[in-house]
C-alpha cells in the first residue's frame, strides 16, 4: 500500500472513523487545556473552578465542531450557500461563546478588575472564542472538503475504469468473428433471393458498428439514439435466427433525454444470449415520467438454463458502472422465473 492509498483510507474509509474522532478529541483536549494555566507563573492550576470552566470550554468547542460537521457544512457550504454558512456559524459561535464565557466568569470571576476592565476582559474572551471556534471549524470544514474531493476523484477514476471496460467489451463484440461472419453470410445469401433484405442487413450492421465507434467515448448521448442502437442489434438477431421476435416499447418524452452511452446494450445482449432457440422473445420497454426513466428488459429463458446462471461479468460491470454514475439515484433489480428473466432499472433523471 502506497502512502497516498494509506492517506485515502485514513481520510475516507468508514472503518477509520473512530480513529479520526479520537484524534480530533486529543486535539481539542490539547487546545482547551490552556484554561488550567495560571496566568502569573504559567503553571497548571487544576482546581475545581478551573475544571468546571474547562468542561464548559471543552464541550462548547465540541458542540461547534459537530454542528459544523453534521449540519452547517453539508447543508450550506457543500451546497454553495456560503453566506448562510457564515451567518449560521456566527450565530452558533456567539451563543456558545456567551455560554462558555459566562460560565467562566461564574466559576472563575476576575479579581481586582474595574467595571471597564471587566467589560474589556469579557470582550477579549469573546474575540478569543471566535478565533478558537473559527480555527476548529475551518480545520474540520477543510477536512470535510478534502473527503469530498477524494471521494469525487475516486469516483471519477472508477468511472473511467468502468467506462474503459465497457468500451473494451463493445470493441470485442465489434470484432467478434462469429457475429460478423453470420451477419455477412446472411447478407450474402440474401443477395440472390432478396436484394432489399440483404441491403437492410448490411445497413443495420453498418449503423451498429458506426454508432459504437463514434459514441462509445462520448460522455452523454440521446436516449433515442440508444434505443435505435438496440433496435438495430435486435433486428440483426431476428434476421439471423429462426423463431426470434422482439418488441421495443417507448412511453413519455424521450427525445431530449441525455444519458451516458451504452447503458442498456449489456442487458439486451444478455437477454439474447440466454434465449432459447425456439419461440424466443425479447421485450424492451422505456418509460419516462416525473420520477425519471424506467427501463425493463424481459426475455424468455430456456428450461436447460438454471436459476441464477444468467448474467456473468457483463452484468457485474454494468451494475458497478451504474453505482458510479448514479450512486444514489438509481435502482436495479432482477426478477427470474423458470421461463423468464426480467431486468428492471429506474434512473432519476
Amino acid at each position: 500500500m502506497t502512502r497516498e492509498e494509506a492517506l485515502h483510507l485514513l481520510v475516507i474509509n468508514p472503518k477509520w472513523a473512530v480513529l479520526r474522532h479520537v484524534l480530533m478529541q486529543l486535539l481539542i483536549l490539547l487546545i482547551t487545556s490552556v484554561v488550567f494555566l495560571n496566568r502569573p507563573d504559567s503553571s497548571f492550576a487544576p482546581d475545581s473552578s478551573h475544571i468546571k470552566g474547562w468542561l464548559c470550554y471543552y464541550f462548547s468547542v465540541n458542540i461547534s465542531i459537530y454542528i459544523n460537521i453534521y449540519l452547517l457544512t453539508p447543508q450550506f457550504m457543500l451546497k454553495g450557500k456560503l453566506s448562510k454558512y457564515i451567518s449560521w456559524f456566527f450565530i452558533c459561535s456567539t451563543i456558545l461563546a456567551l455560554i462558555v464565557n459566562g460560565s467562566h466568569f461564574y466559576f472563575c470571576p476576575p479579581e481586582g478588575f474595574t467595571r471597564g476592565e471587566t467589560i474589556a476582559f469579557f470582550i477579549i474572551l469573546m474575540i478569543s472564542s471566535y478565533i478558537i471556534y473559527g480555527m476548529m471549524v475551518t480545520f474540520t470544514s477543510s477536512f470535510l472538503l478534502l473527503q469530498v474531493w477524494i471521494r469525487e476523484k475516486t469516483r471519477q477514476e472508477e468511472l473511467e475504469i468502468s467506462t474503459l471496460k465497457a468500451q473494451l467489451k463493445i470493441l470485442r463484440n465489434q470484432v467478434n468473428p462469429h457475429f460478423l461472419f453470420n451477419t455477412i453470410n446472411n447478407a450474402n445469401m440474401m443477395i440472390k433471393k432478396d436484394q432489399e433484405e440483404a441491403s437492410l442487413i448490411l445497413n443495420k450492421l453498418k449503423n451498429l458498428l458506426t454508432y459504437q465507434l463514434s459514441n462509445a467515448k462520448k460522455k452523454i448521448v440521446r436516449l433515442d439514439d440508444e434505443i435505435k442502437l438496440l433496435d438495430d442489434y435486435l433486428l440483426l438477431e431476428k434476421i439471423r435466427r429462426d423463431n426470434f421476435s422482439y418488441v421495443i416499447n417507448k412511453e413519455g418524452k424521450t427525445d431530449d433525454l441525455l444519458l451516458p452511452p451504452l447503458l442498456f446494450i449489456i442487458f439486451v445482449e444478455n437477454a439474447v444470449k440466454y434465449n432459447p432457440n425456439d419461440g424466443s422473445k425479447v421485450i424492451v420497454s422505456f418509460r419516462r415520467d416525473e420520477a425519471g426513466l424506467f427501463f425493463q428488459c424481459q426475455n424468455t429463458k430456456s428450461e436447460t438454463i438454471g436459476k441464477n446462471s444468467v448474467g456473468g461479468i457483463g452484468l457485474v460491470n454494468i451494475k458497478k458502472r451504474l453505482e458510479i454514475l448514479f450512486p444514489t439515484s438509481h435502482s436495479l433489480n432482477v426478477e427470474e422465473t423458470d421461463n423468464t428473466y426480467t431486468v428492471n432499472l429506474r434512473i432519476e433523471v
